[in-house]
């Protein structure tokens, strides 16, 4: 499987995970043979990429961290609160810390996978789709800081909630593309004092917790917003929440830009470390994400381009890879690919990471249809 942009898709290709509404309800199952007038309606939909299983990567699964179920329960379950949260100023503590729970459960269960960023999500979907992936990125670092079971719920009911103050800015200057005015910037930075006050009037809430939303845009050196707060003064959920925020905004779809890759946003997110983000923590954060996601492209050092299959837990920039193409760029025979465990290959190296592979990804889906007619007649 593969993630392509919708705009991409071609009649024939086969969906590779199931999409949902934003009201949880599936729109197209996986399987399913994509043609023209479904890509048009993802489109109008507000899905920018969807996953798609090609001939050369039919095998190929996209591990996640928590469940199809769980994300597609939490996308709806923010939505409910969010909205609660804008009309009343009161939010369901108990909807919350169970959803932060299960969370947390299936984060502690699946502690060995690396975070991919596998999941697909329209642009009516992306706030709280945000917050649910800035959760579990934040429990994966709580988790590495041995928290205890309370450290844990609190934090992640801090990370779950840190955008809450968004539902009160208008829509049009969160989404604006470009540099904005220095009256909307003070909308935005609004969002943050807005989250603050509503938590910190929940009594279920923990005063840290509310933190979270308050200073999750404070830098340790003081180039933050609302107040330009340093180093400790910011704290610790708030500087964990911080760079959980960061990778997940980066790589995800906006309507006024795309989403960068894996190994882009870990560059980005290196550079800030010790300047920006808080060092440790930043570091423990890159020892649970992988630097390139299954099913991406890759051109090695040899000259040849392979697909990442799967990650490992202790290399995350030295994936198991699938040799598609020789060293001229040429398919080679789908009876003779060779896969690769670049950890224990020192010599071979990745050179980038392809972004607009779909010409190559046409070639090789040929190349391995033919292969199958050919074992098939």
């Amino acid at each position: 499987m593969r993630k392509i942009p919708v705009s991409k898709l071609q009649s024939g290709m086969i969906l590779g995970k199931s999409l949902y509404s934003a009201n949880g309800n599936i729109l197209l199952s996986a399987g399913c043979e994509l043609n023209p007038s479904y890509a048009k309606r993802l489109q109008a939909l507000g899905f920018p990429t969807v996953i798609v299983i090609d001939s050369y990567c039919r095998d190929i699964e996209f591990p996640d961290i928590v469940s199809d179920r769980t994300r597609i329960d939490g996308i709806v379950t923010l939505r409910r609160a969010f909205e609660e949260a804008r009309k009343y100023n009161k939010v369901d503590t108990k909807l919350i810390k169970d959803l932060v729970n299960r969370l947390a459960d299936e984060v502690l269960q699946n502690r060995q996978l690396l975070f991919e960023f596998p999941d697909v999500r329209s642009y009516d979907s992306y706030l709280f789709a945000h917050c649910l992936n800035v959760c579990i990125l934040s429990l994966r670092i709580g988790m590495a800081l041995n928290y205890n079971e309370v450290q844990l719920r609190d934090l992640g009911v801090g990370a779950v909630m840190h955008d809450v103050g968004s539902m009160y800015v208008d829509p049009k200057v969160v989404e604006k593309p470009g540099r904005l005015s220095p009256e909307e910037f003070s909308q935005i930075q609004q969002h943050s004092i807005k989250g603050f006050n509503l938590l910190r009037d929940q009594k279920d809430v923990n005063l840290l917790s509310a933190h979270v939303a308050f200073q999750h845009h404070e830098r340790i050196d003081g180039t933050g917003y609302p107040r330009a707060l340093k180093n400790t003064d910011i704290c610790e959920f708030a500087r964990i929440v911080a760079i959980a925020d960061f990778f997940d905004a980066l790589t995800s779809e906006r309507k006024h830009r795309k989403a960068y890759s894996n190994s882009k946003a870990v560059e980005m997110i290196k550079e800030e470390a010790g300047m920006k983000t808080d060092n440790l923590l930043t570091e423990l954060f890159l020892k649970n994400v992988a630097m390139y996601s299954t099913g991406s492209l890759l051109e090695l050092n040899s000259g040849e381009i392979g697909v990442v299959i799967s990650n490992r837990r202790h290399h995350q920039d030295r994936p198991l890879v699938r040799i598609l193409t020789d060293n001229r760029k040429s398919p080679v025979n789908p009876e003779n690919v060779q896969e690769v465990e670049l950890a224990k290959e020192p010599g071979m190296q990745i050179i980038r990471e392809l972004q607009d592979e779909s010409g190559l990804a046409e070639k090789l889906g040929a190349v391995y249809a033919m292969g199958r007619k050919v074992v098939n007649s």
